[in-house]
């Protein structure tokens, strides 16, 4: 959306904050400026979603609006709960009966001189219609921001999401109070009106549920909502539309196998896949007319699973269809207006939920990619064998900031040589990520121009480069050359800026490699500066490198949990470098809550 162009008077000429209907309903609902606990979970979870300071529900009135929902209002109107009209931007939101995005008010005609933005201190603003059951606009649900603010798409549908939820809590509520009218006026309405606040609460409950799915299994799992109250369904299926373009069936907990009970394919047609290539709700209140529109195959399916009735309504989205819920009954069952209205609700949410699940699923997707290409192909190198393996902290999105690195040097009439390093970024998840990337790459071009060594050297050269080229990364590391000397011997001379110590086995022994100097990325001088250390490995020695995610976990020493580590090689450094990775990751690792690198070189 556009920022706002039109002036106040347009705008206000579009509606009528005194339409009788409008504030007889903004009285029934019983809200003013006062908290109320429903109100003021949506204004919290705009507030969260949005990463906004600022959030409200605002119901306006014909001289003021008043917030029974606020999140992050500031004195004196967190406690008032109510501002005039001056320092109203909802009014236009109510007036216009559309959204109002802005995104720098002071340059905005419409709202540049309402008082808001010299009192409160709006600058963006974002807010969305709260409707009544008959499109009457009681008010908006907004987000505020103190500097300027570009929405994006995402943002404005999530809070667009967040405003249909509202509206329909609204209209809950506007509901309950007439059918508290009409129950005292017509008795015989009672059931009627039950079962409207009952399809309301569900569809409230659904809408709620869906809108927060992260995966597949969560929007199946806020669909169970559907057997409880209203509809009452004895059979639910989700079915989604899969990469091939084929329905695929979600299980459901009662059969956590997937069997499909709605096989989409050959060529009859099932309900759930009619109503798909139909884009439109196919429903059977009987099994007679089930027999009229489906094959035998789906016939026989009908009665393997005691159904009578059935409905199967597609998820509509922007882009087609993506999937079908089908609800079944061991009864016969007419379809009312308001069952068909409640699964084209609940199916639309649903639609919003799987493309933002998809969404999700291709940015971890993405991630994982962009963490894979940053993460070294451990080269072959004649004279070792050499492992690596890593576990991120954020299992979903499969990124972190620790490293490692294993870069043959190799030039003609010299010696073999490989630079090897393992570092640990400051930071987690994605920015993290971003930085090990250019730290490693950077590492490796200053381990190529000092090739001679000695490592202390290497680091200097990155630090030299980090700080100039702007990026001030910082964290820890552990740099070393392996040789190999002239008879088949090996050295290795590291250095270890700050980073948990590396454990050399050989043969009766199993010792940790002393020596710290100063992490990276701190000015020089802070701590001592770093030395460099040299080692002879024989042969079948094996060397591990970690980060510090190994050996750190809540509650536990860390010299504790080194030392064991260093007693767990000691019966197992023998062992095949893949191996032995694999199983100091899954004896250390699966309890850590950080990032965690592992690297093990067996000299031969």
């Amino acid at each position: 959306m556009a920022e706002s162009s039109v002036t106040t008077d347009d705008a206000l000429r579009c509606g009528d904050l005194t339409d009788p209907v409008r504030l007889a309903h903004l009285a029934e609902s019983g809200l003013g400026p006062r908290v109320d606990d429903r109100m003021e979970w949506f204004a919290a979870r705009v507030r969260r979603w949005l990463e906004v300071p600022v959030a409200l529900v605002s119901l306006v009135r014909p001289d003021e609006q008043v917030f029974p929902g606020a999140a992050g209002l500031g004195e004196p109107w967190a406690s008032s709960r109510r501002t005039p009209l001056t320092h109203s931007f909802c009014q236009h939101v109510v007036a216009t009966r559309r959204p109002l995005v802005i995104e720098d008010a002071r340059a905005d005609p419409l709202v540049a001189e309402n008082l808001a933005v010299r009192d409160l201190g709006v600058v963006a603003y974002a807010g969305m219609p709260l409707t009544d059951e008959s499109g009457h606009v009681l008010g908006s649900l907004c987000a505020i921001d103190l500097v300027p603010r570009s929405w994006r798409p995402a943002e404005l549908e999530a809070l667009a999401d967040l405003a249909a939820a509202c509206s329909i809590e609204l209209r809950l509520r506007l509901a309950r109070v007439g059918a508290e009218r009409e129950r005292a006026r017509r008795d015989d309405l009672e059931e009627s009106l039950r079962d409207a606040v009952d399809r309301s609460q569900t569809l409230l409950e659904v809408s709620r549920s869906v809108a927060d799915s992260t995966s597949m299994e969560d929007v199946r799992a806020g669909l169970a909502g559907l057997t409880r109250g209203g509809l009452e369904p004895d059979h639910l299926d989700v079915l989604v539309v899969g990469d091939d373009g084929i329905l695929q069936r979600l299980p459901g907990p009662d059969d956590p196998d997937g069997a499909d009970r709605w096989d989409p394919s050959g060529e009859e047609p099932t309900p759930p896949a009619l109503a798909v290539a139909e884009r439109r709700a196919v429903y059977c209140a009987t099994r007679r007319e089930f027999d009229d529109v489906f094959g035998a195959r789906s016939r026989g399916r009908l009665r393997d699973l005691d159904l009578h009735a059935v409905v199967a309504a597609p998820f509509l989205g922007p882009r087609g269809a993506s999937g079908a819920l089908v609800l079944g009954w061991r009864r016969p069952r007419e379809f009312s207006p308001a069952d068909l209205l409640l699964v084209s609700t609940v199916t639309a949410y649903t639609a919003r939920a799987i493309d933002h699940v998809s969404w999700i699923q291709h940015r971890v997707t993405v991630a994982r990619e962009m963490q894979q290409a940053l993460l070294t192909q451990v080269p072959d190198v004649p004279g070792l064998q050499i492992a690596a393996r890593y576990e991120p902290a954020d299992a979903e999105e499969y990124v972190g900031g620790d490293w490692f690195d294993v870069s043959p040097l190799r030039a003609p009439g010299q010696e073999t040589a490989v630079v090897i390093s393992v570092g640990d970024i400051v930071g987690h998840e994605l920015d993290a990520a971003i930085d090990m990337g250019q730290v490693r790459s950077m590492l490796r071009q200053a381990a190529w121009d000092r090739a001679a060594g000695p490592p202390s050297l290497i680091v200097h050269a990155f630090e030299t480069a980090n700080a100039g080229a702007g990026l001030d990364a910082a964290g820890t590391m552990v740099v070393a050359h392996l040789r190999r000397r002239a008879g088949g011997r090996w050295t290795m001379t590291w250095v270890n800026a700050g980073h948990p110590l590396p454990i050399l086995v050989t043969p009766g022994e199993t010792r940790l490699l002393e020596g710290h100097g100063r992490l990276f990325g701190l000015p020089a001088g802070v701590v001592d500066e770093r030395g460099d250390q040299e080692v002879d490995v024989p042969p079948g020695a094996v060397l591990v490198l970690y980060s510090d995610g190994l050996v750190e976990q809540r509650g536990a020493d860390i010299d504790e949990r080194t030392e064991d580590l260093r007693a767990f090689l000691a019966q197992r450094g023998t062992t095949e470098p893949g191996v032995l990775a694999d199983a100091v990751m899954g004896e250390f690792g699966r309890r850590s809550g950080d990032d965690v690198v592992v690297l093990v070189v067996r000299f031969d």
